[in-house]
């Protein structure tokens, strides 16, 4: 990782990852209903640097005074100090030249390694469909058997690799897609 860091407290892996649609919106109550029930269980929040619904959450965890239990992850390094972070700190986490969808990937994929669970909002402006990051954040979190709390107007689809709960967050309704243990004794990778 390259650029700044937070100075007031290292965010650490018992963090959530808050993330969605570019040209989505997240509604400022509900970003403080599930940020304030979120920090109240002791975790810390990892927001990307886009437009759309991380713009929403970080405006929120601004205005709620969270600046120390975040961590802002930058795709590009004009972004680190950009206005639309509402004065949080922004850490530069994909290595400079790469091309933009590629630093757009890899700065995904650095928050959803580092984060304990997501909460994702991933419908682009029209219901139903998902945006490819959104779509990235699902499938790596899952992979790496972390859980996603899906906020979108359909079910996710079923799979073999995971199950889906119909839930409420903090009084948010969504679904709870949790990966599948291979058997009552752990998950899949307790097993190497």
């Amino acid at each position: 990782v390259t650029g700044s860091r937070p100075s007031a407290v290292a965010v650490d892996n018992a963090g959530v990852l808050l993330a969605g649609s570019r040209a989505g919106e997240v509604p400022p109550e509900v970003c403080r209903s599930l940020l304030t029930g979120l920090s109240g269980l002791g975790l810390s929040f990892w927001v990307g640097c886009a437009g759309g619904v991380d713009y929403s959450f970080r405006k929120a965890l601004a205005e709620l005074k969270l600046h120390n239990r975040v961590f802002v992850g930058c795709a590009f390094p004009s972004r680190i100090r950009s206005p639309l972070l509402c004065g949080l700190p922004g850490n530069l986490v994909s290595p400079p030249g790469l091309h933009p969808k590629a630093a757009l990937r890899r700065r995904t994929l650095y928050l959803v390694k580092r984060c304990c669970m997501a909460v994702l909002f991933p419908e682009h402006p029209v219901p139903g469909r998902w945006g490819k990051g959104s779509t990235l954040v699902f499938r790596s979190a899952l992979n790496q058997l972390k859980p996603v709390f899906v906020v979108c107007t359909e079910k996710p689809k079923a799979s073999l690799h995971y199950q889906v709960y119909a839930s409420e967050l903090f009084g948010v309704r969504g679904w709870w897609v949790i990966p599948h243990p291979i058997d009552e004794s752990g998950l899949c990778d307790e097993l190497y």
